[in-house]
């Protein structure tokens, strides 16, 4: 009787738990057009950069980087600074609201596609002229460095405390526990 009860409380908690609307992340415009500074110091380091003058030159490409994308941010701020504003004020009514929807969907998409092709632009010639003068594994080095970055933009997925199903679930059996990894 106490297992039936403890059954019957779980699936009703889940049930509630599902119908709630996902919470919504902090909007941060500058994120979503990939507006963000090279720690100038820190780079040197991860990407194991030894010699000085490869170092030097080094440093003055991310400065001339991040001297270009604080233009665009400081041109840009006080629209960055409104379209955050309706995203987050708007918040929940967005997944009730399709026509408020559409019109903020369409709105990040006249300002944040512009700023993020000429951010990645200016990325592409920032890669290129480190390309001239670093080793292949330094490159390499500076590209997954420079993912991880970007990586840090993206906003995590809300965590609404719902028990989590297991993603393998299809391929649980597979792989030579039931059938010795036979298919019939």
């Amino acid at each position: 009787m106490k297992n039936y009860i403890a059954t019957i409380l779980f699936v009703l908690t889940s049930v509630v738990n599902a119908q709630e609307a996902p919470e919504m992340p902090k909007y941060n415009a500058k994120n979503a057009a990939n507006i963000f500074y090279y720690n100038i110091s820190e780079v040197p380091e991860k990407i194991k950069v030894k010699n000085e003058s490869t170092e030097s030159k080094t440093i003055k490409a991310l400065r001339n980087y991040n001297d270009k994308i604080k233009k665009i941010a400081f041109l840009n701020s006080t629209k960055l600074q409104e379209l955050d504003l309706i995203v987050n004020s708007a918040g929940k009514r967005l997944f009730s609201d399709r026509d408020l929807a559409q019109r903020v969907r369409k709105k990040i998409e006249e300002l944040i596609l512009p700023l993020r092709d000429s951010v990645s632009g200016y990325e592409k010639v920032l890669n290129d002229t480190l390309k001239t003068f670093l080793s292949r594994k330094q490159h390499k080095k500076w590209l997954k460095y420079q993912r991880a970055e970007k990586r840090k933009l993206i906003p995590e997925r809300p965590n609404n405390n719902r028990a989590a199903a297991p993603s393998n679930i299809n391929r649980r059996n597979r792989g030579g526990m039931g059938m010795r990894g036979r298919r019939f």
